[in-house]
């Protein structure tokens, strides 16, 4: 099945292209790359629009300022199209990232025990992957992933082409599948979707 794309930004994209490819369906047309505010504001506008074709939300829970995932849905799309499937990632996008934890330790260069078991219960899960990159052995990844002494930015130079790129060629959706309920309940419901 054809899917387009609905995310915050060009990682949210990477592991949304990851998902469909794992579950066996084709990502069509990126829309959004302009964090979750346009989300919210266009979802339904989307969703109405996707009559025939599929459509794929991926929004981070603790931008959204709800109290639990359901409160999203109802409060964004109380109803939508049976071949939408929008999901809110507990709590961030980076969360299912290091949900497959062996990966992240490779990527990384650290012990497996370093790299957290629970990523859905880390308050920031973004910067606890930054704050692992700083422990890395590898230059390249202190260079890329972690934030430039001085600067503003809360994530290193190459951050997101990085860890999009790590996504399509390294991350395991099964793997993560089990240290993430929510994604574990995404990977079911694309599952289910087949024509």
């Amino acid at each position: 099945m054809l899917f387009n794309l609905l995310v915050e930004g060009h990682v949210d994209e990477a592991v949304a292209r990851r998902l469909l490819r794992h579950c066996g369906h084709d990502a069509g047309v990126t829309y959004g790359g302009k964090g979750w505010k346009y989300v919210e504001q266009k979802v339904a506008a989307f969703d109405r629009s996707c009559s025939g074709q599929g459509l794929f939300t991926l929004v981070d829970f603790m931008d959204t300022g709800k109290r639990c995932p359901t409160e999203v849905l109802r409060h964004w799309l109380p109803q939508r199209a049976a071949t939408h499937v929008f999901r809110v990632v507990v709590r961030e996008i980076e969360s299912w990232i290091l949900a497959d934890r062996p990966a992240i330790a490779r990527l990384l260069s650290l012990p497996l025990a370093k790299i957290p078991l629970a990523p859905e219960e880390l308050d920031d899960p973004k910067q606890t992957l930054i704050q692992l990159a700083r422990g890395s052995r590898l230059k390249t990844i202190r260079e890329t992933l972690v934030p430039i002494a001085g600067y503003a930015a809360s994530e290193g130079p190459l951050y997101a082409a990085e860890i999009a790129r790590f996504v399509g060629e390294k991350w395991n959706p099964d793997t993560a599948r089990r240290q993430s309920a929510s994604l574990d309940k995404c990977i079911l419901r694309l599952n289910q979707l087949h024509t």
